[in-house]
This record gives structure tokens, sequence and C-alpha cells, in this order.
């Protein structure tokens, strides 16, 4: 669950500062959840809700984003990006962004 400082500057670089500017993914096999922020390019940049708590010390609701996605939605949306990215269709994409 770590974020590194690169990927905290290019998440609040993309969502203008402030995480309530994303878009909340929900995650397919597990309570965590990922925030979404489209980068300059249009290219997502994610990170881990849990991450991001940790290091802020602010607790991330939801209900306070911009929108809110499942994790088949965001794949939908991104899904030309995603097939170029991870062609193996194993990887847990939003995991890999994260990273």
């Amino acid at each position: 669950m770590d974020i590194s400082i690169q990927k905290t500057y290019n998440f609040l670089a993309a969502c203008r500062g402030n995480w309530r500017n994303s878009i909340y993914i929900s995650g397919k096999d597990s309570p965590r959840g990922f925030l979404l922020a489209p980068d300059r390019d249009g290219r997502p940049v994610i990170v881990e809700t849990g991450a991001l708590q940790q290091l802020s010390g602010e607790q991330i609701d939801p209900a306070e984003c911009r929108g809110q996605l499942t994790e088949s939605g965001f794949r939908d949306l991104f899904d030309r990006y995603l097939l170029w990215r991870f062609p193996n269709a194993e990887t847990d994409v939003l995991t890999e962004l994260s990273r």
C-alpha cells in the first residue's frame, strides 16, 4: 500500500490538488477502492484510496468525489488504452496502474 512521491504528484496535478475532483472506482473483488483523474493527455492516473488516506491522514468518502464507476465501467471507458498497455487479460489493471 505504498504510494510514491511521483505518483502522488501526478495524481494531485491531474485532480488540481483535491482528491474530490476525481472519480471513485470500486474494486471488483475487494472492498478497497481507487481514485481516477485523467492527466493532461487523457491517460488515467490511478491511486488506491487506502494509500492516499494513509499518506494524507484524511478519510476519503466516495460520495464526495465527482463521480463513481465500477471496475467494469472503467474498463469500458479505457478499453483501447488498457488493451495497448496490458495485453494480458489476466492483469489486475487498477492495481497495476496504481503502482
